[in-house]
């Protein structure tokens, strides 16, 4: 998620399957103008949703872009008219979830099969804050959000539970429960990311203090995403940009570090720009969304390790 002080820029469509290279690589798979907010499934699917979008994409190597999800039109009339999308995630059977808003800026949770079927599974979930919502995390039965106020956990049949403040409103929830995300230190004009964890059981811990020092006390964005191995790999957009991976043991290793831009490559030789939405498939790949500076074009984006 990009700081609200640092954003950088949420062909034919279709995600390009190009051959597996054995070094690991940065890859465009696809260009248009609604890829902001992603989330892959376990058959190597991706979903993508424009910022505002009202329709859910999906994407794969066979078929290329479909629309997999629009929300139904309703009478201009109707003062509860549902007017746009955010955010997405996915669980483990494939169920797609976002979050419709309305024009009073009510903010209902639906979940979508993949029969393309939708329900409401949480209403007004933020109705205390009335803030708009910016990330959604599904995990083992659990639902989490993000707004300008923090982080907020929903367990089945149960209601919003304030979790935690965060400098950013990206934040991960790993294979065990816990939440991951950043706070932010600052001393004599010099800036520290710090990583944080709330556990399952609510207990609050710095995971990895001084994750990553800024050199100043301008503007940047953060990112955080977890795979299936329990690595984190954190995203913090400066300038250059820079990725971390922090492993099981807390082990902090830079895997990428560049000019901030639009070129694919290896390692050594790609550019990312500031990254709107980060997620990890489940072979350890990561995708991400970014845009170009005026917003009038996104990308959809493939870590391959």
């Amino acid at each position: 998620m990009l700081s609200s002080s640092f954003l950088t820029g949420c062909k034919k469509d279709g995600l390009l399957v190009k051959s597996k290279s054995t070094d690991s690589t940065v890859t465009t798979l696809a260009t248009g103008s609604a890829y902001y907010y992603i989330t892959p499934d376990n058959n190597g699917n991706l979903y993508a949703l424009g910022y505002g979008g009202t329709t859910i994409y999906k994407y794969n190597g066979n078929s290329g872009k479909t629309a997999f999800y629009t929300l139904p039109e309703i009478a201009s009339g109707d003062s509860t008219v549902v007017n746009k999308l955010e955010c997405l995630t996915s669980d483990s059977l494939g169920n797609i979830y976002t979050v419709s808003v309305n024009n009073s800026g009510v903010a209902n949770v639906l979940k979508i099969t993949q029969a393309g079927s939708a329900s409401t599974i949480f209403s007004n979930i933020d109705a205390n804050n009335g803030h708009q919502i910016q990330y959604i995390v599904s995990n083992n039965g659990n639902f989490y959000f993000s707004d300008s106020n923090g982080i907020f956990k929903i367990a089945p049949e149960g209601s919003p539970e304030f979790l935690v403040s965060s400098i950013s409103a990206d934040f991960a929830v790993d294979k065990n429960g816990n939440v991951l995300y950043v706070t932010y230190t600052s001393l004599n004009n010099i800036g520290e990311v710090n990583l944080n964890q709330v556990s399952a059981q609510g207990v609050k811990s710095a995971l990895v203090p001084d994750l990553y020092n800024t050199g100043t006390n301008a503007g940047f964005g953060t990112d955080i995403v977890t795979d299936k191995f329990g690595n984190i790999y954190a995203y913090v957009t400066t300038n250059p940009f820079v990725l971390l991976k922090i492993n099981t043991a807390a082990k902090v290793s830079t895997v990428m570090i560049g000019t901030i831009g639009n070129v694919d490559g290896t390692f050594k030789t790609a550019e990312i720009g500031g990254a709107y939405n980060m997620v990890a498939d489940p072979t350890g790949n990561i995708y991400f969304s970014q845009g170009n500076n005026d917003f009038s074009e996104s990308y959809l984006r493939k870590i391959t390790f």
